[in-house]
């Protein structure tokens, strides 16, 4: 009896800590799982460029490329957050962090040895603009080396005027932040400015400035002019494919258009 006693004892205890295992088993794999889903929140994130992308007056993000952004996340059943950042550091993030899409990135042969480009989300323009009342004859970019040449600091066009031979030193002007940029052109303080025609409008109203007084100087043809959406190398493979899929099917239903209509936005 003793001996059936012990037996029945040493049965309910091991169901116990049968049972307790199985709690503590269920926890972690109900945190494991949590975890799991908040790893799973992408990052897309943008500089501030309207109509591109930018903060508006709630401080919310928007812009053509953010609502196309929701459009991918809804198709996709991807989670995620949009964050407006500066570019620099928007584009640190994209190098440094692999839950990162950047919105609109713009795709050179450089860029995509590194980076997974997963399609066109617009294209841009490039051109140095200068003032009216400053007449110049550009026939060619070398024309422009005897002149201040300004354009943004990190931007793919710094490293084009550096490649064809601008420099700091002597006719390249890099500042943070296109306000800067047009307000030194209207100042008088740099003599043409590299970007893209795109936005021009949208940058001037904002600032107040006359694009009356403007022209173009040099249309730059052999300036990359497709923009991106573009991942970190280390971003999900299987991911990547859904955005790349959910942009094209976007693109194919037509909503794509829809979005860029809304805004008036020409592609």
């Amino acid at each position: 009896m003793r001996n059936q006693s012990n037996s029945t004892t040493l049965i309910a205890k091991i169901k116990t800590m049968l049972r307790r295992c199985l709690f503590v088993f269920i926890l972690v794999f109900s945190a494991l799982i949590v975890t799991s889903a908040q790893a799973k929140v992408i990052r897309f994130v943008a500089e501030d460029l309207p109509p591109y992308h930018y903060l508006n007056e709630q401080g919310k993000p928007d812009g053509v490329l953010v609502d196309i952004a929701k459009e991918l996340q809804l198709h996709s059943g991807l989670k995620a957050k949009i964050e407006i950042l500066p570019m620099a550091r928007a584009h640190h993030e994209l190098q440094t962090k692999f839950d990162v899409v950047m919105l609109a990135w713009l795709k050179t042969p450089r860029r995509e040895k590194h980076f997974q480009f997963l399609g066109t989300m617009c294209q841009s323009s490039a051109s140095l603009i200068g003032l009216k009342s400053n007449v110049l004859q550009l026939s060619q970019l070398d024309d422009a080396k005897r002149l201040r040449t300004s354009t943004i600091r990190g931007y793919y066009s710094e490293q084009y005027l550096k490649e064809a031979g601008f420099s700091e030193e002597h006719d390249l002007v890099l500042v943070s932040h296109y306000k800067s940029m047009w307000q030194m052109l209207y100042k008088g303080r740099t003599d043409l400015i590299l970007t893209n025609t795109r936005t021009l409008k949208r940058e001037l109203d904002e600032l107040g400035l006359d694009p009356q007084l403007l022209e173009y100087k040099l249309t730059l043809h052999d300036f990359p002019s497709e923009l991106h959406l573009a991942a970190n190398p280390q971003f999900s493979k299987l991911d990547a494919q859904k955005l790349k899929h959910s942009l094209a099917a976007i693109k194919a239903s037509g909503r794509y258009d829809e979005i860029v209509k809304k805004w008036r936005f020409i592609n």
